[in-house]
């Protein structure tokens, strides 16, 4: 006898948590091999070809283990809400059903994908600047890629500029690939679970606003020093450029603050809709 879709086997659900914990190993192992090759070979060394070409090892490996963790919690999310024998978390059910339900999937890859350019626009991953001719002023090929293997901290390195167009650059940095595909997979589960939230239970003050405020704050956290001026700019503080470069070393707490946030949400979200909707339920007479 088969086993339905409603219940799916543990091997099923194991298979998607071994795709988190290879596609999380294999970006760590990348990294950190990285820093400790760069430490050892010095820019210009006899053996330097070798870091120049584990850059390239580095972010295809990069690419590979994000892709394997955002496939992976993508369908365990999806699952493990029809595994109602193991999971009896009406929170856990309810981010399930937002995340596999059209269309609040729908809502879920949009948001997501919407708000990766955004993203990428807006912390410097992609750079545009119309009045500048990059093969004149830098003397590169248009298109081409130059590879740059030092000196940084971890995460920060090996980093790839994309010359796209004369006016249209990519910068590639370990770390805020990272960011840009954390954030927006996050904002993507947000937005779903709020619009599930709100077509189906009852008002809930607050949730709108905690996922605003946390999609807002993950969209500098790549680019603190833009945050950074952004705001000293709007409050008109003098000094605003100097200031917001001293403040981009808190980088760590951006995107602490807007990650955190934004995991929190969409459970505060759920949580609170079930509790309501079982308040709601009438009582059984004695």
């Amino acid at each position: 006898m088969g086993v339905s879709e409603t219940h799916p086997r543990p091997a099923q659900l194991g298979r998607q948590i071994e795709a988190i914990f290879f596609g999380t190993a294999i970006v760590t192992v990348a990294l950190v091999y990285f820093q400790v090759l760069s430490n050892q070979i010095p820019v210009g060394a006899r053996n330097s070809n070798l870091l120049s070409d584990s850059g390239y090892i580095v972010v295809a490996s990069l690419l590979i283990g994000l892709a394997c963790s955002t496939w992976g919690l993508t369908r365990l999310l999806r699952r493990i809400g029809l595994d109602s024998w193991r999971i009896s978390s009406l929170t856990i059910k309810t981010i399930s059903v937002a995340v596999r339900e059209w269309p609040y999937s729908l809502i879920f890859g949009f948001s997501a994908t919407t708000y990766g350019i955004i993203f990428a626009l807006t912390s410097g991953i992609f750079v545009y600047q119309p009045g500048v001719i990059f093969s004149s002023i830098y003397g590169v090929n248009v298109p081409s890629m130059v590879e740059v293997v030092c000196c940084g901290s971890f995460g920060q390195m090996p980093q790839f500029v994309i010359y796209l167009t004369q006016n249209l650059a990519m910068l590639v940095i370990p770390i805020n690939v990272i960011l840009l595909v954390t954030v927006s997979w996050l904002v993507g589960l947000n937005m779903a679970v709020t619009t599930y939230v709100i077509r189906n239970g009852p008002r809930i003050e607050g949730t709108q606003l905690l996922t605003g405020f946390g999609s807002f704050i993950g969209l500098f956290v790549a680019c603190p020093t833009c945050a950074s001026l952004f705001f000293l700019t709007v409050v008109g503080l003098t000094g605003a450029e100097s200031l917001a470069i001293s403040l981009a070393s808190f980088q760590g707490i951006y995107a602490g603050m807007g990650i955190i946030i934004l995991i929190l949400a969409p459970i505060l979200a759920s949580n609170r809709m079930t509790r309501q909707l079982a308040c709601a339920l009438p009582k059984k007479s004695g």
